[in-house]
């Protein structure tokens, strides 16, 4: 099982690679790192029609029997050890061609819903824990892919932050600057808690002195 699921994933390997240079081809394409991600979108899933056009290509083999169930079924699920692997492949792909890494590129690829991809990464609804593992590898992929793109400064920063601070909490230009001049207070500098209860007894208390000087006057006044 092991091996034919190593064939399987080589096969695929391959046919990704035939079917990108095909569509370079057709597009008179160079060098699609120069292209668009909109053109690489169009890629992957020129390569979907021609390695994933069957719907259950990714799909388990595998059968289960469950008790009252009177025809064994694999229930729709996916082999999620060959999606996996199917994942590294895109990401690979990605960052050669300098692209984005995304859920919906790799919906694109495969031909994967987003809302089933996305739904593997409910921790709530766990269908399996390699289902998990690909959601989270797509999400810090993009993360990686994106903050990439910001150190080649091929591409205008403020589009990219944009992307990173609504998705992943980056700081805009500006808010960072703003959260970084707040400087902290060192321990030395801290007001210590004797001197606070030290200042707030001083403020309440009345000055003696001059209460006593009033309280002999009355004294007198009251004795005339």
């Amino acid at each position: 099982m092991e091996k034919a699921q190593e064939q399987t994933i080589e096969v695929f390997k391959n046919e990704i690679d035939l079917y990108l240079h095909e569509f370079c081809d057709e597009q008179e394409i160079k060098d699609l790192k120069k292209e668009s991600q909109s053109v690489w979108n169009g890629c992957l899933r020129y390569i979907r029609k021609h390695v994933f056009g069957c719907p259950d290509i990714l799909k388990s083999k595998n059968n289960i029997n469950i008790y009252n169930n009177s025809i064994p079924s694999n229930f729709n699920a996916y082999n999620y050890e060959i999606v996996d692997n199917v994942c590294d492949i895109y990401i690979d792909l990605c960052f050669v061609h300098d692209k984005e890494i995304s859920i919906i590129g790799f919906s694109n690829l495969t031909g994967i819903d987003t809302d089933t991809l996305n739904e593997w990464g409910n921790e709530r609804v766990k269908l399996s824990s390699m289902s998990t593992v690909i959601y989270k590898k797509l999400r810090d992929f993009r993360e990686e892919s994106l903050s990439n793109k910001l150190v080649t400064g091929r591409q205008n920063p403020v589009g990219v932050l944009g992307v990173l601070n609504r998705h992943y909490a980056w700081n805009m230009p500006g808010v960072r600057e703003e959260k970084s001049s707040k400087r902290v207070l060192t321990a030395s500098e801290l007001p210590k808690l004797g001197d606070i209860s030290e200042q707030k007894d001083t403020a309440e208390l009345p000055d003696l002195s001059t209460s006593s000087g009033q309280l002999s006057d009355l004294n007198t006044f009251n004795t005339d």
